[in-house]
């Protein structure tokens, strides 16, 4: 039961809570770890669709919205 609330939780807020879970373990690692989770950091960060999240803020910036 936990373990299929913890996915539909991580499928949910992908990639951000992901990222923020790499970059807690780079922090506290060393060597070759932390190497591994920097590029796996940037991996993750590669997937965010910037394009898409600019088009939601530009969407609501719109005055028309508003009315």
């Amino acid at each position: 039961m936990f373990c299929k609330l913890f996915w539909q939780f991580m499928r949910r807020t992908y990639p951000w809570i992901p990222l923020a879970i790499v970059l807690w373990r780079a922090a506290g690692a060393t060597g070759r770890d932390r190497l591994r989770a920097q590029i796996k950091f940037w991996k993750l960060y590669s997937r965010i669709d910037f394009a898409g999240l600019l088009a939601i803020a530009m969407e609501l910036i719109q005055p028309e919205f508003w009315v």
